[in-house]
């Protein structure tokens, strides 16, 4: 009897967890449709939920978001499958973490010459619907075989731009390691892009804080400058036969104070000839794309047949300053003294940052001192003339009291 009604009781929580299976991904589909519908300004929709109970995960599958003014043929994100799971051994030590992984996602953005046709996402919070689906802190986000896109429809060429095989692992985002650096999550993307180009991004960074703490090296390589011809036809009306583009940078932020460099790099440029031109141009055209040209013939570096400089990054998120002498400098460097390496130079670290926003913080008190001078120096300006207004009124009725006592008397 006791066998029998042990029996009964498995049998039981069997049926009450194959329910669950089955009634679960309706309800998560709801509720996720729900949270993707209250999006301002965008509509989106899921096409199913699997549920994988065994490892405390579920697939969001078919997510898609779309911008619901200016009829756009693309949605903005498009997310095959999302694999939202939770990190057990977190759970044995009393914390809740869990991993986020996308595998084949597209971010598409579009250009346009008005707000309406444009989809860039700044105008939403788009990371709302992961929060939504994941109330527990990410740990570790995956992303395979993604894709970002760039598209304009409104220019002449049509501009269509895109990174392929985009591929990021960010470990540790919530700390579960409970490491006691600055920085104490690692971020690694990988992608290539149109004129198969090679983006490779490293990254520290402190994701926790409200404004994220980072120090960046990044290296985009290789790209084949005339499959970005309709680009600089629709944006720098100039066409190029060839050329090799490389760019390299180290940037660090710390509590929004900037600092480091960009770095450009152009090799064997050549602009098409106008007279190799099918369509016909005007004449101010072939004039601007003839001083562009012959500007960099002028300051490239002849030997290495390079176009390069160095842009100083400081400042503020708020006010990012661009050193527009050093940059000439650079260029001039480039050209007639050294030509500038084909490599990230080493000389940005989150030390610098952390100068940099010692650098802001003094600068920003003495603007403060400066500016409560100024205030105070208005202010006194203020009651002086109140004053004087004071004084002008008290003549006036000084005046008017006397001119009555005049008429009394006469």
């Amino acid at each position: 009897m006791k066998v029998k009604k042990k029996y009964i009781i498995l049998l039981s929580i069997v049926g009450v967890l194959i329910v669950a299976r089955l009634l679960l991904p309706y309800f998560v589909t709801r509720y996720v449709n729900k949270v993707l519908a209250d999006i301002p300004g965008y509509w989106g929709k899921i096409d199913d939920v699997d549920i994988h109970l065994y490892r405390g995960a579920y697939q969001v599958q078919g997510m898609k978001l779309f911008k619901v003014e200016g009829n756009q043929r693309v949605p903005f994100l498009d997310f095959p499958v999302v694999d939202l799971s939770v990190y057990w051994d977190a759970i044995f030590k009393g914390e809740i973490a869990g991993k986020v992984a996308f595998d084949k996602p597209v971010i598409n953005f579009i250009g346009g010459s008005s707000e309406e046709k444009n989809q860039s996402g700044k105008d939403i919070d788009w990371t709302k619907p992961l929060k939504e689906l994941m109330p527990l802190q990410i740990d570790q986000l995956i992303v395979r075989k993604g894709a970002i896109t760039f598209n304009d429809f409104t220019t002449r060429p049509k501009v269509d731009l895109s990174m392929k095989d985009v591929n990021m692992t960010a470990t540790n985002l919530s700390n579960a390691q409970h490491k006691s650096e600055t920085l104490p999550s690692d971020v690694k993307l990988t992608a290539n892009s149109i004129g198969n180009g090679k983006l490779n991004i490293l990254m520290k960074i402190d994701v926790l804080k409200p404004m994220p703490d980072f120090d960046m090296n990044l290296k985009f390589e290789d790209v084949n400058i005339p499959a970005l011809n309709d680009f600089f036809k629709a944006y720098a009306k100039v066409d190029l036969e060839r050329g090799n583009f490389n760019l390299y940078s180290e940037l660090a932020l710390r509590e929004g104070a900037i600092t480091g460099y960009v770095k450009p790099i152009a090799r064997d440029l050549k602009f098409i000839d106008w007279k190799d031109k099918e369509e016909t141009k005007n004449v101010g055209h072939l004039l601007w794309e003839g001083i562009a040209g012959l500007v960099a013939t002028i300051f490239k570096n002849h030997p290495n047949d390079q176009l390069a400089t160095v842009v100083p990054v400081s400042g503020t998120l708020s006010k990012t300053d661009i050193n527009t002498w050093k940059t000439v400098v650079n260029i001039l460097h480039n050209a007639f003294i050294k030509a500038l390496p084909m490599e990230t130079d080493g000389t940005v670290t989150f030390a610098d940052a952390i100068a940099a926003y010692r650098e802001q913080m003094v600068k920003g008190d003495k603007e403060s001192e400066k500016d409560n001078k100024k205030e105070e120096r208005a202010k006194k300006k203020e009651e002086r003339k109140e004053k004087r207004e004071e004084r002008k009124e008290e003549r006036k009725a000084k005046r008017e009291r006397n001119k009555e006592q005049n008429s009394v008397s006469e």
